[in-house]
């Protein structure tokens, strides 16, 4: 279980890389729980409050390190055609889902998933905005992992799909 600390770096599902500001107890139903709290940094205006007990199972945790940036860059080279046969309502439940996992190579498959779709057959608005946040979202913490300006490696994703046509896969049970 990750033990965060004021000023550590964090990444919560669907938010993205936040700051741990403090660590504090708050009142919750009747008992007084130790809490993170959160500042996103691609919205300084949001805030999350996460127990520290259930940190791990609402998703939150660190930064990936280095050595799994390919692992996320990998996620691009593959289109899932399952999606083709959705309507759009399902699929965009589908990959709000994998969303909400938190983990890095999930949000890369919902990116790729995405653009698969948009250059097939074009997205829904829900569509487009899920694909820009999880694009924020990763490109966030690929940069700060990369060291690079965020609109670089949005470039970088972007990149990754005009180089060559992904392999088909089925998509997961």
């Amino acid at each position: 279980m990750n033990q965060f600390k004021p000023d550590d770096l964090a990444v919560y599902p669907n938010y993205g890389v936040g700051k741990v500001v403090s660590v504090e107890s708050r009142m919750m139903g009747n008992a007084e729980v130790s809490c993170y709290v959160v500042n996103i940094l691609s919205d300084s205006s949001k805030v999350v409050i996460v127990p520290v007990d259930s940190a791990e199972q609402m998703g939150l945790r660190t930064l990936i390190g280095p050595d799994e940036i390919n692992n996320v860059y990998a996620c691009f080279k593959y289109k899932n055609l399952d999606l083709l046969k959705m309507n759009w309502n399902r699929r965009y439940r589908s990959l709000q889902e994998k969303m909400k996992t938190g983990k890095v190579t999930d949000v890369a498959t919902v990116i790729s998933d995405l653009m698969f779709l948009k250059k097939r057959k074009g997205l829904s608005y829900g569509e487009e905005r899920l694909l820009n946040d999880a694009e924020d979202i990763l490109a966030t913490e690929l940069s700060i992992i990369e060291k690079l300006p965020k609109e670089e490696i949005v470039t970088k994703i972007h990149n990754s799909f005009k180089t060559k046509e992904p392999k088909e896969v089925k998509a997961e049970a």
